[in-house]
């Protein structure tokens, strides 16, 4: 019998507190119980989407910078982005503004997926 994963685990925690915990506490310890509960949830989105998040982002910033050093970290890329971004070289990028909404719909899709629902 294999043991569950991390997601398993997350996803039983949280149920278990909403079914069983939730009703058992005072109204006032509600609020926090959700707060735990919600973020829960946002660590399973990040076990189940993170990477392909991270992968994705990483593949935008080295197109807009127009890069293929695979060593440099995600730190630098943004950086290195946000600098060119206040010295005006992607003034007149058309694709500056699409790459940055679809990194940060992947974003959200994690923390708040609410958020990038149609």
């Amino acid at each position: 019998m294999s043991r569950p994963d991390a997601t398993a685990l997350l996803q039983t925690a949280r149920q278990t507190l909403f079914s069983q915990l939730l009703p058992a506490l005072p109204k006032e310890l509600h609020y926090e119980a959700r707060m735990m509960a919600n973020a829960m949830i946002i660590a399973v989105r990040e076990q189940q989407l993170g990477e392909t998040c991270a992968a994705q982002e990483q593949a935008h910033l080295q197109t807009l910078l127009n890069t293929t050093d695979s060593q440099r970290s995600m730190q630098e890329l943004r950086a290195q982005l946000g600098k060119a971004i206040r010295l005006g070289e992607f003034d007149q990028h058309d694709q500056l503004s699409a790459l940055l909404l679809q990194i940060t719909h992947a974003k959200l899709a994690i923390s708040n997926p609410k958020a990038v629902r149609n």
